[in-house]
C-alpha cells in the first residue's frame, strides 16, 4: 500500500511539474504586433487573441517576404508585450523568461529589450516553435546581442535596470514564407 501511495505521489508531482502552470511571475502588459512596413517591406502579421490551457493566448500568422528585386530584403514581423506593474519591476531582476508555445516547426527569436540598445540589436535567444505545445525556459545568460549591432554588454544588473519589454520575431532573411505561432503563459523567473 505504501508503495502505491508513493508511486501516486511521485506521479502527481511529475504531472504537475510537466503540465501545470509554470513557476514565476506572470507577465502583464499591452501586446502589439509590428512588421517591416516602415523599412519598405511588405511582410504581413495578424494577431488573434485566443485561449490555451484556460489562459489568454496570442496567435500570430502572416507572411514574411523577401523583395530582393524591388524592396526590403530582410523581411520580418514580430510582436511584443510592453510590461507594466509588477512585471516591469520583475523584468529588471529576472533570472530567466518562460513561455508556452505551439507553432509551425520554424525558428523564432525572443528578445529582452533594454532602452540603452539604440540600433535594434536587443539581446535575443533563438528557439523552435514545435507543432505541439512546449514550454520554453530561457535563463538570462542565454540572451545574447547579435554580432551586427553595437554591444552594450551582457544582461547584467546594470543593463537590466533599463528593461522595458519582451518581444518575439521572425528572423530577418532566415526564411521568407508563411508562419503560424501561438504564445501563452509568459512568466518572469526569479
Amino acid at each position: 500500500m505504501k508503495k502505491i501511495l508513493l508511486v501516486m505521489l511521485i506521479g502527481a508531482l511529475f504531472m504537475y511539474g510537466c503540465g501545470g502552470k509554470s513557476a514565476g511571475i506572470p507577465v502583464t502588459g499591452e501586446w502589439e504586433s509590428f512588421d517591416d512596413d516602415d523599412n519598405g517591406g511588405n511582410s504581413t502579421i495578424t494577431m488573434e487573441v485566443t485561449e490555451k490551457d484556460g489562459m489568454t493566448a496570442y496567435r500570430f500568422t502572416g507572411l514574411v517576404t523577401d523583395d530582393s528585386y524591388d524592396g526590403y530584403i530582410w523581411g520580418y514581423t514580430g510582436w511584443q508585450i510592453n510590461v507594466d506593474g509588477d512585471s516591469a519591476e520583475a523584468l529588471k531582476t529576472a533570472k530567466g523568461i518562460s513561455f508556452k508555445v505551439i507553432g509551425d516547426g520554424q525558428d523564432y527569436l525572443i528578445k529582452y529589450r533594454i532602452s540603452n540598445v539604440r540600433d535594434h540589436a536587443h539581446h535575443e535567444y533563438r528557439f523552435t516553435a514545435e507543432d505541439q505545445a512546449t514550454t520554453i525556459e530561457v535563463p538570462i545568460e542565454y540572451f545574447m546581442q547579435p554580432s551586427w549591432g553595437s554591444s552594450v554588454g551582457p544582461l547584467d544588473e546594470r543593463n537590466m535596470q533599463n528593461a522595458f519589454s519582451l518581444s518575439w520575431q521572425t528572423h530577418e532573411s532566415w526564411r521568407p514564407g508563411p508562419y503560424d505561432i501561438t504564445l501563452w503563459d509568459v512568466r518572469i523567473m526569479q
